[in-house]
């Protein structure tokens, strides 16, 4: 133990007379630590961390295709969701979900936000509760917009100033009144994407009444698309089978609505891939790459290291001739490189605890913005 004491306190003393290798070395291994942590944290967020919802894994996102067009992600329509819903045994719960940019009027200014329509089972499929007030539920289904709307934390805050008896509000969204029945709270996001940024309100509708057609019509369609939770059991697999079976009885049930040239289907994923599917690549490339930045900063800490070495010669021929032997030589250079691996290491990690929010949201940004622009 005397031996590690004083291999520490001459690495120490031997640092302190090299000011500039230690300052060089320090930050050029902040620069490549913190860009991994970094990336790292936003890939585990986005990629490996499960959706915050009770069994994400059953969670998936419902697609219909033409594919004698070629055209994915076409929409449906109202009859095809309540088919879903009552024929196809595959899902405990569906939800429409349909995003629209709305003008909300009712709290402390009028502002541009967006709102989410869905099914009254939204918030029951996904198993999230309100943090003040309620969620509307499949219970209070009617065929038009349900009164009773959900508002963000965010939303709450800056239009509401936090009031808590913001509940039983009425609150005007393109002219049209509602009720705030609850808020959500503040780590809540809709599992899908979006038009612009978060959604801030959610309202429920059966749609089987105005605005929406009514009788509801099978080859209009309406809806973007729905979210809905598989059955205990089921997988993918098993549920895109039944779906193709599903879809074989509808084509011959209303051959006008599906004409055999559009080659009509239903496409089943994972929620967390919808969600993920266009950042996936760029983020994998992305820590591939910081990857090979923290490679070529250990080479050069190395090189810079060994340069210093060099240097040492005189001291090292010294130090030997008065006994020291080499092992104890080379542990000394391995005790002075921990301090600066250490030192690198800290003040990555004092850089990021104070920038990793800002530069997280940043880079959330940067993608939402692309994945708008591709599509």
């Amino acid at each position: 133990m005397e031996t590690v004491i004083q291999d520490l306190r001459y690495a120490a003393r031997a640092l302190a007379r090299s000011p500039a290798f230690v300052t060089i070395t320090v930050l050029t291994l902040a620069l490549g630590i913190g860009a991994n942590v970094a990336i790292f944290t936003l890939v585990n967020a986005v990629l490996l961390q499960p959706l915050p919802f009770s069994q994400p894994e059953r969670l998936v996102r419902l697609f219909d295709d033409l594919n004698g067009a070629g055209a994915t992600d076409v929409g449906m329509s109202v009859p095809e969701l309540e088919d879903l819903r009552a024929r196809s045994d595959v899902f405990e719960q569906i939800s429409a979900i349909w995003p629209v940019s709305t003008a909300l009027t009712g709290g402390e200014r009028a502002e541009r936000i967006e709102m989410l329509g869905t099914s009254p089972s939204y918030f029951e499929m996904l198993g999230a509760k309100a943090a003040r007030g309620r969620v509307y539920t499949q219970a209070e289904w009617v065929p038009g917009f349900l009164d009773g709307v959900v508002i963000s934390d965010a939303l709450w805050k800056r239009q509401f100033g936090g009031d808590p008896n913001v509940i039983g509000r009425r609150i005007r969204v393109d002219e049209d009144g509602y009720t705030i029945i609850g808020v959500m709270p503040p780590d809540f996001r809709h599992p899908g994407k979006s038009l612009n940024g978060e959604v801030e309100i959610w309202a429920a509708a059966g749609f089987l009444a105005p605005p929406a057609p009514v009788p509801p019509v099978r080859n209009l369609r309406l809806l973007p698309g729905a979210i809905a939770r598989l059955k205990t059991g089921l997988t993918i697999k098993e549920a895109q089978q039944q779906l193709n079976a599903l879809v074989s009885q509808l084509d011959k049930s209303y051959p006008n609505d599906y004409p055999q040239q559009s080659r009509w289907s239903l496409r089943l994923e994972p929620l967390q891939t919808d969600l993920t599917g266009d950042a996936r690549p760029i983020l994998l490339l992305l820590l591939a790459a910081v990857c090979f930045v923290l490679l070529i900063v250990c080479v050069n800490v190395a090189t810079l290291v060994i340069a210093r070495s060099l240097t040492r010669i005189r001291e090292f021929a010294i130090r030997q001739a008065l006994g020291a032997s080499r092992t104890r030589l080379v542990r000394q250079v391995l005790t002075e490189c921990v301090f600066i691996s250490l030192g690198g290491g800290a003040a990555a990690l004092l850089v990021l605890r104070f920038a990793r929010t800002s530069l997280l949201a940043l880079m959330a940004r940067g993608f939402a913005e692309a994945e708008r622009s591709a599509g």
